[in-house]
């Protein structure tokens, strides 16, 4: 009887595990955004394709050795020709001088053969290039990173502004479900008060009507809700796809004052400055490395021959030998249009800067707009507050008034609709001010 209980408790157990609904708060959502969101993972890809790329320009600073191998045969001799030997004189035994015409010799040489070479090159002097390309190098790296953090802060305030969402319309939900309660309530009361003749049928008729408004809003907000949710759902790559979200807390902030900082502290803190910063860095390099291509280019070698000939039908020849060798170039004719090249990517300096100084002015103006957003969403907020204060305290006096038959049912149903709308309202004031200050935090560079 004991191993059943316990089989059967460990049952129940199990499904109410299997049932329970996975509760995210919005530090989780955004910890498992931040792991998990497909964008953020190809940045994460792109800082490793980055680093590789790094590793690929650190390699130009090595010798470049290469193998070669050649095997050729011909259809015919290379050399293939009659060597004229001309007239021998000759005055041998006799005073008299003999001419004698010699025959021409064929020569036939070289049928076929296998050339292999090992080839090693050392740079010297490259026109700085190899450096500047490795600094651009370590440019790109950091120039990932810093793009990885902007999608990171992008992704967060994504999260961050569908969960609140969620936290609205389930507050809505809340007092729709409160609301309904209540307007049970007063049905009971119209309905007792029909009954006893005091009042008409019509003012059933308004509960009723009244009833079918909430049931409405109802279906809104439970779509509303199960939309944001997918779109959280994917947005953050959440483990559960049935899931709900903590209870919130939606009391009074304090003073958003203590969030203000000077606009060109947050414009330093910026990730987008350091990456404009970057962007001229970079045209920086490309104009040294454009220049390095018009200087002198200095190279050493060496390289190991193994030549292998068929000389002719019977004979073959083979000569292994090695060699060193220096080389310098100097571009002359390519200065003509080198200059030109040059000053392109000079104008592309300038263009880099004038984008960076755009942008930075662009971003005080945004501080600006976001500093004013959030103390007018305060401002609200504290609008809002008030107004559900006097709309609870009318609806205390319409229900006492209704119980004491000096109202109407319609005065009674009126405040418990301006109650709905100054929660609704206060609700999202409340989010609108989270969603600004969220806002106003990024673009000054706080997470």
């Amino acid at each position: 009887m004991k191993n059943w209980f316990l089989t059967l408790t460990f049952i129940l157990a199990i499904a109410a595990s299997a049932t329970a609904q996975t509760i995210y708060t919005l530090d989780s959502c955004k910890a498992i955004a931040v792991r998990g969101n497909l964008i953020l993972q190809n940045k994460k890809l792109a800082i490793e394709s980055a680093k590789e790329l790094k590793k690929e320009a650190f390699t130009k600073y090595f010798p470049n050795v290469t193998a070669r191998g050649v095997g050729f045969w011909a259809t015919d001799y290379l050399i293939n020709s009659d060597f004229d030997l001309g007239t021998f004189q000759t005055s041998f035994f006799s005073p008299v001088s003999i001419s004698i015409d010699l025959p021409p010799i064929p020569i036939k040489m070289i049928r076929g053969g296998i050339i292999g070479n090992v080839m090693a090159v050392q740079p010297l002097f490259a026109g700085m290039r190899i450096v500047r390309g490795n600094q651009l190098a370590q440019l790109g790296v950091e120039a990932a990173k810093l793009q990885a953090q902007m999608s990171e802060d992008e992704v967060c305030q994504q999260v961050e502004y569908y969960y609140w969402q969620i936290v609205a319309l389930q507050k809505k939900l809340e007092l729709l479900d409160t609301l309904d309660r209540q307007l049970t309530r007063i049905g009971h009361d119209v309905d007792a008060a029909v009954a006893a003749g005091v009042t008409t049928s019509n003012n059933q008729l308004q509960v009723k009507l009244k009833q079918q408004e909430l049931a409405s809003g109802k279906i809104r907000v439970l779509n509303g809700i199960k939309t944001y949710k997918a779109i959280l759902y994917q947005t953050a790559q959440l483990p559960a796809a049935d899931f709900d979200i903590a209870d919130e807390n939606l009391d009074m902030p304090t003073e958003p004052e203590n969030l203000f900082i000077e606009t060109q502290q947050g414009i330093l803190q910026r990730t987008e400055t350091q990456l404009l910063d970057i962007q001229v860095q970079a045209a920086e390099l490309q104009t040294q490395m454009k220049i390095g291509e018009y200087l002198p280019q200095a190279v050493v070698g060496a390289g190991y021959n193994v030549p292998y000939f068929k000389v002719n039908d019977n004979n073959t020849s083979s000569n292994h030998f090695g060699l060193v060798f220096g080389m310098v170039t100097v571009p002359i004719s390519d200065w003509w249009g080198g200059t030109h090249a040059i000053r392109q990517c000079r104008i592309n300096e300038q263009i880099a800067r004038n984008e960076r100084d755009n942008n930075l002015q662009l971003m005080a103006v945004q501080i600006q707009q976001a500093w004013n957003e959030v103390a007018e969403a305060y401002q609200q907020l504290l609008i809002a507050q008030k107004s559900i204060e006097l709309a609870h305290e009318n609806l205390r006096m319409q229900q006492d008034f209704f119980q004491a038959g000096t109202t109407t049912l319609t005065d009674l149903l009126n405040a418990q609709s301006m109650l709905q709308q100054s929660t609704d309202s206060y609700t999202e004031a409340f989010v609108d001010f989270q969603v600004k200050k969220r806002a106003y935090l990024q673009n000054t560079g706080r997470n």
